[in-house]
């Protein structure tokens, strides 16, 4: 039960990481690989932050706002693509023989409006998600969120590939314009027409 592994986590004891490897190490790695595909190197180090991250924050984590495989799973997502975007950023300027200039991590924690305007962002795309049929939402999700392939999503749910790409090109349309009305429903709930703040 994910209950022991939480009461080992603060405890602090090591057989927590055991236990998340044994029930949870093919499903961390599936996220991982199909975000970083074939860079065996970045997946093993991602895995091995992921495991870092929760003996690090497990004692803080809450059975009552989340299941410990979703916790699970959004670490390893986001590790994944910062991962990616080092990756990417490393492939790309060893290609021009320029310079990175950092990291570009997503870190949404550091400062506090920063960190608002992100939790703000996420709501509202939330919303407009929620607003989908759930076979668009899915392959949405499937695209953005675990970064799959036109051929990966279409063997997964049973489409060609042609339809996939035709029905995501209309969904990013559809998306774009509920995105663009939540943002301005939000900025106008903020700021009134005279631009004095409320």
């Amino acid at each position: 039960m994910d209950e022991d592994i939480v009461k080992l986590l603060r405890e602090r004891d090591q057989k927590s990481i055991e236990l998340i490897a044994e029930r949870y190490e093919r499903l961390l790695r599936y996220i991982a690989v199909t975000i970083l595909r074939d860079r065996e190197t970045e997946v093993e180090e991602c895995i091995n932050d992921v495991y870092m991250k929760v003996w690090t924050h497990g004692a803080t984590f809450d059975l009552e706002k989340a299941s410990f495989r979703t916790w699970l799973k959004a670490i390893t997502r986001n590790t994944a693509l910062n991962y990616l975007r080092k990756a990417v950023r490393r492939e790309t300027f060893e290609e021009s023989g320029e310079e990175p200039l950092g990291s570009g991590d997503m870190d949404e924690s550091g400062n506090p409006e920063r960190r608002m305007i992100f939790q703000e962002e996420v709501q509202a795309l939330g919303r407009v998600l929620n607003d989908l049929k759930k076979k668009d939402r899915e392959l949405v999700l499937r695209r953005f969120y675990y970064l799959q392939s036109t051929r990966q999503i279409a063997e997964a749910m049973g489409m060609s590939e042609n339809a996939v790409d035709s029905k995501l090109s209309r969904l990013k349309k559809k998306l774009r314009k509920r995105y663009e009305r939540e943002s301005r429903h939000r900025i106008s709930s903020v700021v009134p027409e005279d631009g004095n703040r409320r």
